[in-house]
């Protein structure tokens, strides 16, 4: 296959990611806070910050008040970093005793995480190996904000990911996706994709089966669709590709078909449809076969036919980059025969 088309449709899934992180932001911003807004001046913030310093001074209070402050602006996370003694004042909390504070500091670490790579690198040092830890506890919200803070922390770049990686994150994250929880599992896809995405070819084979195997028992969402088709750029995965995952993508495609068709719009499409497409296209030559027949026994010409009448921009062109591998492996397919004849 050619290279060029592949570096493109990766570097318009590299902007993607990028809004996911901020989107992340926005949902703990407008949904996840346990307080009401508090417009605080900056002597106010710093006092809450030097309390971290000490034990007995830091409560829940204080902690849900910093979780806040620090996504409404930027310069807070460096208040904090800058603030000696701080950081390790949040890694004390979220390994105390006190299950409500260790969620709060678990939020501070998340909206810490959603600053430059030079300010992940201090968290994933300092806080990495007990967050780590914490995806392990029974507590759904404690173990999801951990799961976040990861990914946050994976999306700032490949150095922070090889120190979380050597911390023993991405294992813990994959051994997650069994967890019988859907709010874990999306926890651990959300931060995988994180991982799986700035690591690219780094990202080991032993993790890259383990992932492809529990995306096959999954719901088929945006979120598990776009990480199948971060995976499907790996060099391994051609060698990893379990066929359930394959019956799984083509048996929904008429479903993500129909949400894409209910939902999305041109300039905000982001759904299943587009990185399924996207995935099935990045699959070998005896996929396509299998592709094809699919096609034709379920009579998707129409649908296809259907997307690709709509001014959906990116997903017309992932799906023409599909049909487009499908006719150079197999011209003489009766699907294309059927095809043109719609």
């Amino acid at each position: 296959m050619d290279d060029a088309p592949v570096n493109y449709i990766r570097e318009s899934t590299r902007e993607i990611l990028k809004l996911n992180r901020r989107s992340h932001r926005n949902e703990v911003s407008d949904l996840q806070r346990s307080i009401k807004d508090l417009r605080l001046s900056p002597e106010n913030i710093s006092s809450i910050v030097q309390n971290l310093k000490s034990k007995s001074h830091v409560t829940v209070e204080n902690l849900l008040i910093l979780k806040n402050v620090l996504i409404d602006d930027e310069k807070n996370i460096e208040v904090v970093l800058k603030c000696y003694g701080a950081l390790r004042g949040l890694v004390r909390e979220l390994t105390g005793n006190n299950v409500s504070k260790q969620c709060a500091a678990a939020g501070c670490c998340c909206n810490l995480a959603l600053g430059d790579s030079r300010a992940c690198t201090a968290i994933a040092k300092a806080a990495g190996p007990y967050l780590t830890v914490l995806l392990d506890n029974p507590i759904t919200e404690l173990a999801m904000t951990c799961a976040w803070t990861l990914g946050n922390l994976a999306g700032s770049g490949p150095k922070v990911c090889d120190i979380l990686v050597a911390q023993g994150a991405v294992s813990k994250l994959c051994n997650m996706l069994q967890i019988h929880n859907e709010n874990i599992q999306d926890a651990a896809v959300y931060a995988l994709l994180h991982f799986a995405y700035q690591m690219e070819d780094d990202f080991k084979p032993e993790y890259l089966q383990k992932v492809l195997i529990a995306l096959s028992k999954l719901e088929v969402n945006a979120t598990t669709s776009r990480l199948s088709f971060t995976l499907s750029c790996h060099v391994d995965f051609k060698d990893n590709m379990p066929e359930e995952l394959i019956d799984k993508m083509l048996a929904t495609l008429k479903r993500t078909v129909k949400i894409h068709s209910e939902n999305c719009v041109r300039s905000q499409c982001d759904c299943e449809l587009l990185y399924a497409v996207r995935t099935l296209a990045n699959m070998n030559i005896e996929v396509y076969d299998i592709i094809l027949n699919y096609f034709l026994e379920n009579n998707l010409g129409e649908v296809l036919l259907e997307v690709l009448n709509k001014d959906s921009g990116s997903v017309n062109e992932s799906l023409l980059w599909l049909l487009g591998n499908l006719y150079n492996c197999s011209p003489s397919n009766d699907f294309f025969k059927h095809l043109s004849s719609l």
